[in-house]
Order: C-alpha cells, then structure tokens, then sequence
C-alpha cells in the first residue's frame, strides 16, 4: 500500500471511501478495547447489532444481542435466548450438536489429542458425532465459510472447534459484536496508533515498499540485513545491521520471502513448512444504490445459494451502521440510498467473474431474497476488488506448519493471527483482529524479555480474555480423568478411529 498508516483513506475511482472486508469487534476483544481507550478513540463503535442469515427460502435465522437476555450457564444460555431465532430448522436438528460440545471439552485434553482434532477435518468430526445433515448444511457450512472462510471438509476440526467455541460457546454473550460506526478501521485505529508511534517513538513507514530478501548472519543466530524493493520506482534498497524483524506477513507473502532467501531457508526450515500451507481468495464488493433499501438487519449471511457459487457471502447495511455518517459514504456526491458492502470468501470462482457479472449476482439473485425492495434499486456506482491468497487456510494438519512466535533464528519473530504462540497461547482463536493484535504484543514482548531488543520495563501488558465458564472446567476436568485412564487401556474415542 501507498500508505498504510491509515492517514490517506482507501477510496474508489469516483472518490467513496472503500475498505476490504467488514470486520466486526466481538465482546471478548479486551486488548482492542483497552488501545480504543489508550488512543481516546473509544466511541468508534456501533452498539451491539442483531444479525441475519439468509437462504434461497428466506429468513433462516437471527442472532440476537445476547447480552440483552437474561444471563445463563452456557450453553444453555444461547439455546434459550434462540429458541424461536431459527424459523426454518427444527429443534431435534439443533439438539444434534451435543456431540460437538463435548468434543470440545475434550480437545485441550494433552497436546496429543489436539494434534489429532488437528488432523481431523471438521466435516468428518461432525458426521461421525451424529451431527444432523440439516445442522451442518444449513448452519454450520455457512457459518464455517464467513467464520473461517472454507468449509468444513477443508477445515482442522481443532481450529473449527475453536473458532465456535471463542465467538459463541464460551458464554452467552460471547456472539455479541459490533461494528466501526463512520469511516474505516484504518482510519479509526491504524491512523492515530500511527500517529503516536511516529510522535513518540520516531517510526518510520515505508509505504509502497515490499520486503523481497532477509539475510542472516553466517552463524545463523541474527539477521544481517533487510533488502527492499520500491513498487513505483523499482529501486532497492537494504536495511542493515537490523535488530530484530517481525514476520507479520501472511502466507503468500511469506513464501515469496523464503524464495528469495536461501540462507534464511536454511537457517529457519519451520518459515519453510509455513509457506507451504495454503490460503484463500477473498473479493470485496461495495454498491451505491439510488434508494434506501429498509431491511430490517444491518449485518447478514448468505447462505446455500448457487449463485454463491462454493463460496461464503455476507452483505452489511453501511448506511444503518454508520447512520451519521451518511454523507462521507458518498464522497463528494449528494446521498442518494443504501450503501451495501458486501465480502466473498473462498472466492476464486467469484474472482473469476467480471465485476459487472459479482454486481448483477448481488443485485438479481442474493440480495432481492433478503428485501424485494433490492431488485427495484438502481446501481449508481460499485466497486469490485480482488485478495487472491490473502487469509490464511486452516487446514487439516496445519497447525504443525503454522508459524511459531519465536524462529530458529533469534532476532527474528512472527506476528499475526495464524501464528502459533506457545507458552504465550492466549484465548482469542481463529481469523481474528484480538488474535492478530495479541500476537503483534507478544512478539515484541518476546523480543524484550529476551533483551535482543533494548526495551527493559517496557513490555505491553497482555489482558486475558475472560475465564471458562465454571461448568466447562468441570467437563473438561472429569473428562480428563475418565478418558487418560481408558486410554491406557487401548480404548479410543470413536471418532479417532480410521
């Protein structure tokens, strides 16, 4: 990017802000909440918002704002405040999901076990615990393919489990999330953290700059330098006698950088084996229509449509989510109607599409199903845009191959939410903004504390998100003292067995 600092917003041919990809802020966000509050900039967001997921039949379901029933032990709390959200998936269907729950009190058992849910695909796990087919295909797959961006038969059963159990089994409320109420999050937060770091601690972004080459120190131990290239002008340049680095790259961009360094190969294999994993083609969409469309939901999914053609599809209001914002959605045009953006995800037959084909899917087939108001709107303006391999793929048997916070090579570190963390594991899972956030905090931490950088008493404190349930410790402990024992035995769980 030109400039990510976030101080020059993304916008479109006709000027209109544009962002990639709507990202909501889930309650169990405590370190992104606690630097909205370091930066004043606490006000950002939305209030909690009511979602909806939608089929070729209609209105499938609704989630609520759960914090606004009344509070239970989950997960009985999330069935009773849903007992009428689900219009067209009957009881004994939703009952199915049993099986699941004590699977995951099962997965944090021994490394072991999590290395074997590891290599289960989730479809699999969900099938052979008696999941219904209704449940899977009409909740879980769309649910996966916005959550984690494939579906389940693509998907590590341990990661999947995971990412249901943060964003909505931990606790009642823990669905809850809430969205950037005006602008964009490169505007709300990337531009003012970076305004404080240039300020008080002489940062200096390199925009429009590719990291093409790290070389190491013939011992192996530290990195050498840092070769740039210039995207505009073409031009080298190199970073010598670097400190530390931080890999906060994904997949893709992480194996164009091993194939340009050798020595770095050599010295760190595990870089190696990360670039190897795989990764998944996003599009994002955003429409100017010529009226105001009144759906009742400002964030919603699609789900089971052909049109969708294998991919997870989700469309959010930003007219309602950023109701005093109206103006700024529009530019330097007169406002007009509704402002939909809408994001694809395992997208490479969308991609694939032309932009007018992604618009006229939108405008024809997916969003007249959620409002017949929707085929009456006019077009005025769109934009289309295409991440080919920009989010990380979890798939079964990747999390050995993930990147590990701290590498063979000392001064170099790994940031971001598909980073294994070791001992510094922390509870926020999945394709996550608090994941990612974290991950940045404690490589800079690690670097710290192993005083390869001079930053003594300067360590960011790290909050934890909040405790297990007291009904989850206990499963988790009583299965752990019934299951280790059979074990022993030879005595396997069923779903383990080829």
């Amino acid at each position: 990017m030109p400039d990510p600092t976030g101080s020059q917003p993304i916008t479109t041919k006709s000027g209109k802000p544009f962002e990639a990809g709507t990202r909501g802020f889930w309650k169990d966000y405590p370190n992104i909440n606690a630097l909205t509050d370091e930066l004043g900039v606490a006000d950002i967001f939305t209030d909690f918002t009511t979602s909806a997921f939608w089929s070729p039949d209609g209105l499938e379901a609704t989630a609520p704002v759960f914090g606004d029933a009344p509070q239970w032990p989950s997960p009985l709390g999330q069935m009773l405040a849903t007992v009428t959200n689900f219009t067209r998936l009957p009881i004994e269907d939703r009952l199915s999901i049993a099986g699941l729950l004590y699977a995951m009190l099962d997965l944090y058992r021994s490394d072991r076990i999590f290395q074997q849910y590891d290599d289960l695909d989730a479809q699999s796990l969900f099938v052979k615990l008696g999941i219904s087919d209704r449940l899977i295909n009409e909740f879980l797959r769309p649910t996966l393919l916005v959550g984690l961006f494939k579906p389940p038969e693509e998907l590590s059963a341990a990661v999947t489990m995971e990412l249901l159990y943060y964003y909505a089994l931990a606790h009642q409320d823990s669905f809850d999330v809430r969205w950037i109420r005006s602008k964009s999050i490169a505007e709300h937060l990337f531009a003012p953290l970076s305004r404080r770091l240039i300020s008080r601690h002489r940062l200096q972004v390199l925009g429009g700059t590719l990291a093409t080459r790290i070389i190491v120190s013939p011992d192996s131990r530290r990195v050498s330098s840092v070769e740039l290239q210039h995207v505009a002008t073409n031009t080298m340049q190199v970073i010598d006698d670097a400190d530390a680095v931080v890999l906060a790259v994904g997949v893709r961009g992480l194996k164009a950088l091993m194939a340009q360094s050798p020595e770095l190969s050599q010295a760190a294999p595990e870089l190696v084996g990360a670039a190897s994993l795989g990764s998944i083609d996003v599009v994002s969409a955003r429409l100017w229509l010529d009226r105001a469309v009144p759906i009742a939901y400002p964030a919603n999914v699609f789900s089971r449509f052909d049109a969708l053609k294998g991919s997870g599809g989700t469309f959010f209001m930003l007219d309602q989510l950023q109701k005093d914002a109206q103006q700024a959605l529009w530019g330097d045009e007169q406002p007009q109607g509704s402002v939909i953006a809408s994001d694809f995800y395992n997208a490479s037959a969308i991609a694939a599409m032309s932009d007018q084909e992604i618009i006229d899917r939108l405008t024809h087939d997916l969003l007249p199903i959620a409002h017949p108001e929707f085929s009456h709107a006019r077009v005025v303006d769109s934009e289309v845009r295409r991440y080919p391999g920009s989010v990380s793929l979890f798939s079964p048997g990747s999390f050995r191959k993930r990147p590990p916070l701290e590498t063979s090579v000392a001064s170099i570190v790994c940031a971001g939410d598909w980073v294994r963390m070791g001992d510094q594991e922390h509870g926020a899972k999945g394709l996550c903004q608090e994941r990612a956030y974290v991950c940045g905090l404690e490589a800079a931490n690690s670097l710290i504390r192993r005083k390869i950088v001079n930053g003594a008493g300067h360590a960011h404190p790290v909050l934890p998100i909040r405790a297990d349930e007291p009904q989850v410790v206990l499963g988790r402990a009583l299965n752990k003292l019934v299951m280790d024992p059979l074990e022993t035995l030879g005595l396997k769980l069923p779903w383990f067995n080829s």
